[in-house]
């Protein structure tokens, strides 16, 4: 199975606290899949609702992508399927809040505050991929700490070994060009 491992934002309230907060270009983390039932790419990713699937067309309407990791690879078929019980799972607003708190701790005494609550009720965008990934055995990073910005930056940092495809979006391309570029190597 090929995917794309995505990062986003939107001009909301929430998109740029989140962005102020981990100052970072990136607020939002999803995944990116072509389903060969319906033909079309959908969007599987927690978000206010919960962890949801979308059409990808609705969700590149109403969000800035910058950022896609192109990943091929079999085991992603199980991993996708063993992580779809996530689906309706709320999304972790203490976390969210947790996550801020920890930031600010952070820079004010310089060093790793681990989150103080990581509930299994809940999760965010981040949480949800990390899910995907380490049980693919493509990651084996700590699900319930990372930002946003700190995958980004570990995926910038780490795709060349693991033999992903970066791509940088510039947002003048359609759906239909992302499509072409997510098939590319086909």
């Amino acid at each position: 199975m090929k995917i794309a491992l995505g990062f986003s934002r939107t001009n909301t309230l929430v998109s740029k606290s989140i962005r102020w907060f981990t100052k970072s270009q990136v607020s939002h983390v999803y995944i990116r899949v072509y389903d060969l039932t319906f033909k079309t790419y959908f969007i599987l990713h927690s978000d206010m609702p919960g962890v949801v699937i979308d059409l990808a067309e609705r969700f590149d309407m109403e969000n800035t992508v910058l950022e896609e990791y192109i990943i091929s690879d079999p085991r992603l078929d199980e991993a996708i399927r063993k992580n779809l019980w996530h689906l309706g799972k709320k999304y972790d607003y203490l976390k969210i809040v947790n996550l801020a708190w920890a930031i600010i701790l952070k820079r004010w005494f310089v060093r790793k505050i681990k989150d103080p609550i990581v509930s299994p009720k809940a999760l965010i965008c981040v949480d949800f991929a990390l899910f995907i990934l380490n049980d693919a055995g493509l990651t084996n990073l700590p699900i319930g700490y990372m930002t946003q910005r700190e995958l980004k930056e570990w995926a910038a940092k780490n795709h060349e070994t693991l033999g992903w495809k970066r791509v940088i979006h510039d947002n003048s391309k359609t759906l239909f060009d992302h499509v072409k570029e997510f098939l590319k190597g086909d």
